[in-house]
């Protein structure tokens, strides 16, 4: 209690969640931050906490006046994913409030949240996979192309469209994931990171490099036609004629919803192809450490708890093996 009553706290005197969040992001623009998390923490500080409790001292911010908020939210027709975020935004800005000495506790930490159920995995079947590559054969080779070779690599969209020539070994048939690409309105298209920051190698089968060899002898192709000189390194997936500019993020998923659509395939979109790319590997039988690294992801628990259902399918299989060898 002594020590309490002696901390200077330096919040200034008329200091708000507002402020607080607004002083937050102004030092997270600083940050190395992927451009979409950036651009998603300022959609939730200005849409969904400062009209609700921007006006509130930061000193006088209850447990309460967040668990008023997050039920408003869920009352409002708000999912737990989006409640969550918007909590995650507001208990990073209250923890740099405490390392500013603004504030002596995270009220954050102590508020009740909504269960989030885990969202199903959806992916096309092979059939389906098919379908949707021929469909889009007729009106763009290019986006047939990152199709197939999101589904051979499970690589992510951003990281498929961030790939130059340098990056590609075809004598050893391989793939360095170096980077990604992303777009928000606000910024356009921006390179960066992987999701991960860390790069990886991934290998390709005759298929993956022919569509690699494809993919580069239509570009070298379309530049003699027009006599225009082709761009140094140019990008795998080029969204210019001379290989200059990347395609456009966007475009891709776009055209990939429009095609599932007239195929009638619901519940699918490009990120799906990851999901095709896991389960078809787990179902084959490939350990989960590889199926994690070739994914990039983080650690191999977290392929474990998206793909748990894959896996009790093939435990259950596992349970007839021995069931089978035992049997009287």
């Amino acid at each position: 209690m002594v020590s309490s009553v002696g901390q200077e706290i330096t919040t200034p005197s008329s200091a708000t969640v507002e402020y607080l969040l607004e002083e937050w992001l102004r030092f997270c623009r600083g940050k190395d931050l992927a451009v979409r998390t950036y651009d998603d923490y300022q959609w939730h500080a200005y849409h969904r906490l400062i009209p609700a409790i921007g006006s509130i001292p930061l000193n006088a911010l209850t447990v309460k006046d967040l668990d008023d908020l997050y039920a408003g939210l869920h009352a409002q027709g708000y999912s737990a994913s989006t409640i969550r975020h918007a909590h995650a935004v507001i208990r990073l800005a209250l923890g740099q409030a405490i390392r500013w000495g603004w504030i002596e506790r995270n009220v954050a930490r102590l508020a009740t949240l909504p269960r989030v159920a885990p969202a199903p995995v959806t992916a096309p079947s092979v059939e389906e996979l098919q379908a949707i590559m021929e469909e889009m054969a007729k009106s763009n080779p290019q986006f047939t192309a990152i199709i197939g070779l999101a589904a051979l690599t499970g690589a992510r969209r951003g990281e498929l469209l961030g790939l130059h020539w340098n990056d590609i070994d075809l004598p050893h048939s391989l793939l360095w994931i170096r980077r990604g690409l992303n777009y928000t309105p606000a910024t356009g298209v921006v390179v960066g990171p992987t999701k991960t920051k860390r790069e990886r190698r991934v290998l390709l089968d005759s298929v993956g490099s022919s569509i690699v060899l494809v993919q580069q002898q239509m570009l070298t192709d379309a530049c003699n036609k027009l006599m225009i000189k082709r761009a140094d390194n140019p990008w795998l997936f080029f969204g210019d004629v001379d290989g200059s500019k990347p395609l456009h993020p966007d475009s891709i998923s776009a055209a990939f919803r429009r095609v599932a659509k007239k195929l009638d395939i619901e519940g699918i979109h490009f990120h799906s192809l990851r999901h095709f790319t896991a389960t078809q590997l787990i179902a084959a039988g490939v350990d989960i450490r590889t199926v994690s690294g070739r994914l990039g992801h983080a650690n191999a628990s977290m392929t474990l708890g998206i793909y748990s259902h894959v896996l009790e399918a093939k435990d259950r299989e596992a349970g007839e093996i021995m069931g089978r060898l035992l049997k009287p």
